[in-house]
């Protein structure tokens, strides 16, 4: 009886452990195939003005990738972090954890979705079209 009563536990167990990693795996994030271009052109097909989008160097955060859209006539920073790579996804996740990111000493708030930063947004005019847009980009 004891044997089945333990057989029982770990059958749950395994049960539980396994529908967490499931359910943690289905709220996922999966934009790690996408580029700044395509978050560009995915704020122009949500409706977002964008008048230019230009490459940014993508080193002051260690990213991938980088581009300034201009919206509004305020620029925003789009910066890819490569996902596939323990170095940068662990670097984004202390990103997102923090809400934050410096440059030269002094604090930016950022957005984090995926394996995207989004940096400038905080006193841009169209901030709620385009967190909205960033929050569909996958």
């Amino acid at each position: 009886m004891e044997g089945s009563i333990v057989q029982g536990i770990l059958k749950k167990s395994i049960l539980s452990v396994f529908l967490t990693a499931v359910l943690a795996g289905g709220c996922a994030v999966h934009n790690n195939h996408l580029t700044p271009e395509d978050f560009a052109r995915h704020l122009v097909d949500s409706g977002v003005p964008v008048r230019q989008a230009q490459r940014l160097s993508p080193d002051p955060f260690r990213a991938n990738e980088a581009l300034a859209i201009d919206i509004d006539g305020q620029e925003i920073g789009i910066y890819k972090f490569n996902q596939d790579t323990d170095l940068q996804r662990r670097r984004l996740e202390k990103i997102r954890e923090e809400g934050c990111t410096y440059i030269i000493g002094t604090k930016y708030p950022v957005v984090v979705h995926g394996s995207f930063m989004l940096l400038g947004v905080e006193k841009n005019p169209r901030k709620k079209e385009i967190l909205k847009a960033f929050k569909s980009f996958e």
